[in-house]
């Protein structure tokens, strides 16, 4: 068994030595969003006395990582990740009542972290290069964050963990790279989700209480270093 080791070891580095195997690690910004936020499915509660409009938009985060590569052929290679990302969605949800004389807007950001695995083949042109492939996203955390204003009064929620949410995701990411010098580049890419973010739930007697929605998309672009 050691000796296995030993001649896979060996292997990696003569690998690496003939520029067969690249190592590098990556950062930047996201902007995310899940769909189907604010819609009926999504358990909001439109009220009967109120008029209710629910608007979300991009969340602002970051996304850290490390890649290998190993090239299959000189214009062709997979490429690995192992990243961190923070990503989510913004909602707001502005009602009103003409029988109740109230105004109120309740804005909530939604804040999940994720561990994601890329397995993308890359195509190399000069100092260009183009891939695509499965993200597998493992979540760590999910949680959410309110303020309300009624009538010029703000009031701040603490964060508050969500429930019933998938630890897994699923998506297609989709991107670019261009080569600024021999080791240094940008990157570009969207992950387009292929799975609900929240599953469908049924009561005991098998009855859904929820349809699944909520599809990922996460926007990110940032910068790599290859040594």
């Amino acid at each position: 068994m050691k000796k296995l080791f030993v001649s896979l070891a060996a292997l990696v580095v003569a690998t690496g030595a003939f520029a067969q195997l690249n190592f590098g690690v990556k950062a930047g910004g996201n902007l995310s969003t899940i769909s189907g936020m604010t819609s009926e499915g999504s358990g909001l509660d439109w009220g009967d006395l109120a008029k209710v409009t629910p608007s979300q938009s991009m969340k602002l985060g970051f996304n850290v990582g490390a890649f290998a590569e190993y090239m299959v052929m000189p214009m062709f290679g997979v490429q690995v990740e192992l990243n961190y990302s923070a990503q989510g969605v913004n909602t707001k949800v502005e009602s009103s009542s003409s029988v109740l004389g109230a105004a109120s807007t309740t804005a909530t950001s939604w804040s999940a972290g994720y561990i994601n695995i890329p397995i993308l083949a890359k195509a190399h042109f000069a100092n260009i290069a183009v891939y695509a492939g499965p993200q597998l996203g493992f979540a760590t955390d999910f949680n959410s964050a309110s303020k309300v204003t009624t009538d010029g009064q703000t009031t701040e929620y603490d964060p508050e963990a969500v429930e019933d949410y998938s630890g897994f995701d699923l998506s297609l990411a989709l991107g670019a790279q261009y080569k600024l010098t021999a080791n240094i580049g940008i990157d570009a890419r969207y992950n387009i989700g292929l799975t609900n973010v929240f599953p469908t739930l049924k009561n005991d007697e098998g009855e859904v209480t929820r349809e699944g929605y909520g599809k990922q998309g996460v926007l990110q672009i940032g910068v790599f270093y290859e040594f």
